[in-house]
């Protein structure tokens, strides 16, 4: 079932959860950085084999992604860390907007892996694979036929409104992707949004209640970690499968404006593998970068 729902994976608990902590201060960002390594290996409250097995949690930063590279700056994290913040002041979206995520309310991390079994050229199943796990962790929360797409290239949308966006930042080296920095922001419980943004939710607005910011990050992490499995185990097909099926448009007929303010009706026909938009129109098949089109009835 390719744009089915995903099923919830149960979470194993111990009463006595073996957990080491260690908390330092970090002079540069003068904030407090804890640190939890799980020592049951998969019988941890958080039920994945890697991704989130090591949390460095603040209160506040300007970004998880920023923080995300001075950690790679200073080794080599275990793969699946995660950075998580309860306020991040200063995010970026993609086309360089600013997410604004209001304190405590919705979840803001960024998660370190090491994909280089991909090809440098082939950065965007990276994205692909990222927007099929938060599609999914979105559905666990939802009624059944809730209608959660993904927006080309990689937001994800709730009843045609934005619930979540990503931004994927990697290293390159000898052909393959050595090292990506997958931040994730999901609107979780803000339910009032800025005037100049009309088109972003939340599942807690789309359900009308407040969920547990821990459960749905847990189910984030294994969401993540099941997508990317996928993609390490070579199923490249099958996400490139998953993605179209449920991407915004893909062979529907539809309104576009270009950068330089051309609008024109067409299909979208697909994505190749480098992340550009296919899009057959009057001028017939023309090819699209990232900033370079976009639908005419603005989505934010």
């Amino acid at each position: 079932m390719l744009a089915g729902r995903p099923p919830r994976v149960p979470v194993a608990r111990v009463s006595q959860m073996k957990t080491h902590t260690r908390v330092q201060r970090s002079h540069m960002l003068n904030a407090q950085i804890s640190i939890k390594v799980s020592k049951t290996f998969g019988l941890d409250q958080v039920n994945t084999l890697f991704v989130g097995k090591v949390v460095h949690r603040f209160d506040q930063l300007p970004s998880t992604n920023d923080h995300a590279w001075h950690l790679l700056e200073q080794g080599r994290p275990p793969e699946g860390t995660v950075v998580r913040t309860d306020h991040q002041t200063a995010g970026k979206g993609q086309r360089g907007n600013v997410w604004e995520v209001p304190p405590g309310l919705n979840l803001t991390l960024s998660v370190i892996l090491y994909p280089h079994f991909l090809a440098a050229a082939r950065p965007f199943l990276l994205s692909q694979m990222a927007a099929l796990a938060v599609r999914d962790t979105v559905l666990l929360h939802l009624p059944p036929h809730a209608s959660v797409q993904v927006k080309w290239p990689n937001d994800v949308l709730l009843a045609g409104k934005k619930v979540a966006g990503i931004l994927i930042q990697n290293i390159l080296s000898s052909g393959k992707i050595q090292a990506s920095v997958v931040g994730i922001g999901l609107n979780v419980n803000q339910r009032a949004f800025p005037a100049h943004l009309p088109h972003a939710t939340s599942l807690a607005a789309f359900l009308g209640r407040t969920l547990s910011l821990d459960e749905v990050c847990h189910d984030l992490y294994r969401c993540l970690e099941q997508r990317y499995l996928q993609l390490r185990q070579g199923q490249e097909a099958r996400i490139r499968r998953d993605y179209l099926s449920v991407l915004c448009g893909y062979q529907e007929r539809r309104r576009f404006r270009t950068a330089t303010g051309e609008v024109f009706e067409g299909v979208i026909a697909g994505v190749l593998e480098n992340g550009q938009l296919i899009i057959d129109g009057p001028a017939g098949r023309r090819y699209f970068d990232l900033k370079e089109v976009a639908f005419a009835e603005r989505q934010e």
